[in-house]
């Protein structure tokens, strides 16, 4: 097999074939893919990496669940007889009460796992509009809860690593830190595409945050003129807007050890309404300052609001055909990185209990 690439792969761009998500008909898989032959799949791949829930009853999408099969046998075994890392995913932080969180980052300690990522809201699309109670109070619930949560962590060798799930600005990130105590296991899980739905470019949000990030999510998007703002289409790797080069250099620089993992973006289509005033109104004025750097992606690279957009599933596509699409920008997403010199050495991304016979910090 040719030099493994150094990158996770990350079960939620499989939402159909993992049985997260029905087709647009509400058709379940018949044969959902199981953890264990997702991790086969990830090695045959060629990648170093596997990311996943560790829980049977996995948070999904819009805030839902979706009850899965459990890992079959002793999961750190296997990963380290493949020389795989493990990225365990978790869901939205204020879901659950913090013995629960514990608890898992102790799960995810016991399975080899370093980096725990998780969530901030449900939000998506940068639309703060109806929130309940305002972000600013949910902000400071969290501030709230990682303060509770990160010693814990900080014991176990976890880094808790918020990602930027289209509801955060690069402020609220570098905020929260300060505000939870600027623990050594706060972290960020960096989405590259998910700064676009808070009209941030992605490279300099991923600038302002580099010292935080302890994950990566590689997701690109495709970005289409809309009358109410611009959509954010899910693509392979390369095939949208996503300076992905750039944005690992910064992440390469930050001294941390980061094995970033090949997401392809939801199947819904993201639509951002920030041409309608009150979407603003939620985000602090300096936001705005932010905006022309995303506006000039869009300037660059949006495709017309005419162009046909929509994925197989949002089509009404099959069962078979929209697991088969899955699986094709999969593929092309690592054909892409294997293809490109990014500067990331593989023996970067040994599984960190390789190196100390136990879970390390940080």
């Amino acid at each position: 097999m040719s030099t493994p690439v150094p990158f996770a792969l990350c079960a939620y761009s499989l939402p159909h074939t993992m049985g997260y998500l029905p087709t647009k008909s509400g058709e379940p898989i018949t044969e959902p893919l199981s953890l264990n032959a997702f991790v086969t799949k990830a090695r045959e791949l060629g990648l170093s990496g596997v990311e996943f829930p560790l829980l049977s009853r996995a948070p999904v999408f819009d805030g839902g669940f979706a009850e899965t099969a459990s890992f079959s046998g002793d999961l750190r075994e296997s990963l380290s007889n493949d020389n795989l890392t493990l990225i365990a995913d978790y869901g939205a932080l204020l879901d659950y009460d913090a013995d629960h969180t514990t608890e898992y980052m102790k799960l995810a300690a016991g399975s080899g796992a370093s980096v725990v990522r998780c969530i901030l809201s449900h939000i998506l699309c940068g639309d703060r509009r109806n929130f309940p109670g305002g972000w600013q109070a949910h902000r400071n619930a969290l501030a709230q809860r990682l303060r509770e949560l990160l010693p814990a962590a900080e014991d176990l060798g976890i880094s808790l690593a918020i990602e930027n799930h289209q509801d955060a600005t690069s402020d609220d990130l570098l905020d929260l830190y300060e505000e939870s105590g600027l623990s050594p296991a706060f972290g960020v899980t960096l989405d590259t595409g998910n700064p676009l739905s808070v009209c941030e470019d992605p490279v300099a949000y991923a600038q302002r945050i580099s010292s935080l990030i302890r994950h990566v999510h590689l997701k690109d998007y495709t970005v289409h003129f809309a009358p109410e703002g611009f959509r954010l289409v899910r693509c392979a790797a390369g095939d949208g807007v996503v300076d992905f080069p750039a944005i690992l250099e910064i992440v390469r620089a930050n001294g941390s050890r980061v094995m970033p993992a090949i997401e392809v973006a939801a199947q819904a289509t993201r639509t951002v309404p920030m041409l309608e005033p009150d979407w603003w109104g939620c985000y602090p004025y300096e936001q705005m300052s932010r905006l022309p750097s995303a506006l000039r992606t869009l300037w660059e690279k949006g495709r017309p609001a005419i162009e046909p957009y929509s994925s197989c599933w949002e089509c009404g596509g099959s069962s078979a055909d929209v697991a088969t699409e899955e699986w094709k920008l999969v593929v092309k997403s690592v054909k892409y990185f294997r293809t490109k010199d990014l500067g990331l050495r593989t023996e970067d991304h040994r599984p960190r209990s390789e190196e100390r016979g136990t879970t390390s910090k940080y």
